[in-house]
């Protein structure tokens, strides 16, 4: 994995690019569910957008349709390892197949 730098100073740590995507996402922690919108997603990881605040290190179950339109999904299990005002960035305990990405990423 090479760390990119960013314009911020930020280094890159994703061990995947993130692909736009604005699918819905059903989650829950310990102590909460909801239903957001994801921004980006890789196979390592995803960005929701939410305003509710979830705390960073909290473990979180996601609920992923398998392809937009489809009554199957994929149940993903993270971990919050970012929280900002605009939502969560989730790692994923287990990486997820590209094919699996790839019917839910915003066409360019």
């Amino acid at each position: 994995m090479k760390a990119n730098k960013q314009k911020s100073g930020f280094k890159e740590r994703r061990m995947a690019k993130r692909e736009p995507c604005s699918t819905a996402v059903a989650y829950a922690t310990q102590n909460l569910s909801s239903i957001e919108y994801i921004q980006d997603i890789s196979a390592w990881g995803v960005f929701i957008r939410t305003k509710t605040p979830v705390a960073v290190g909290e473990d979180i179950t996601m609920t992923i349709p398998a392809q937009i339109g489809s009554n199957s999904c994929i149940k993903i299990i993270g971990e919050v390892v970012r929280a900002t005002i605009n939502g969560i960035g989730i790692k994923f305990k287990m990486g997820i197949d590209e094919s699996v990405i790839r019917p839910l990423v915003d066409k360019k």
